[in-house]
C-alpha cells in the first residue's frame, strides 16, 4: 500500500512539473492569456445571447443549461485572468451569470426580465474584455 501511495505522489510530482507554469512570467504567456480571456469573453457573450433566444422560444430549462454550459465552457477561462485586473468585476460576473441568470430563469421570470440581466452581463463583459486588454 505504501508502495502505490508514494507511486501516485511521485507521478502527481512529476505530472505537475511537467505542466508547471513560466515563472518569469514573461510577456508572451502573459499576451496568451489575456487574448484567450478576451476570446472567451466574446464566446460567453455569444452563449449568452443563445440562451436568452431559447428562454424567450419558451424553454426556460434549455436555457439555463445553457447559460451553465456558457459559464464552464467559456467564462471559467476568463476568471483567472479577470481577477489579476478586476477582481470585483470578475466576482460580479461570475455571482451574476453562475447564480443570479439562472436562478431567476428557473423561477419563469419575464423575458424582458431576463433580457435586461443579459443586457447588463453584456456590459460587464464588455468591461472585463477592455481590462484584458
Amino acid at each position: 500500500m505504501r508502495l502505490i501511495v508514494t507511486s501516485v505522489t511521485a507521478a502527481a510530482a512529476l505530472g505537475l512539473t511537467a505542466c508547471g507554469s513560466d515563472s518569469s512570467g514573461s510577456q508572451a504567456s502573459t499576451g496568451e492569456t489575456a487574448s484567450t480571456a478576451r476570446s472567451e469573453v466574446g464566446k460567453t457573450r455569444s452563449a449568452l445571447r443563445a440562451a436568452l433566444a431559447t428562454y424567450r422560444a419558451g424553454d426556460a430549462a434549455a436555457a439555463a443549461d445553457q447559460v451553465a454550459e456558457a459559464y464552464v465552457s467559456h467564462f471559467e477561462d476568463v476568471e483567472r485572468p479577470l481577477a489579476q485586473k478586476d477582481p470585483a468585476l470578475k466576482e460580479r460576473l461570475e455571482e451574476s451569470i453562475s447564480s443570479e441568470l439562472r436562478a431567476h430563469m428557473k423561477a419563469h421570470r419575464p423575458a424582458g426580465t431576463i433580457a435586461r440581466e443579459v443586457g447588463a452581463i453584456a456590459a460587464d463583459l464588455d468591461k472585463a474584455e477592455a481590462a484584458l486588454r
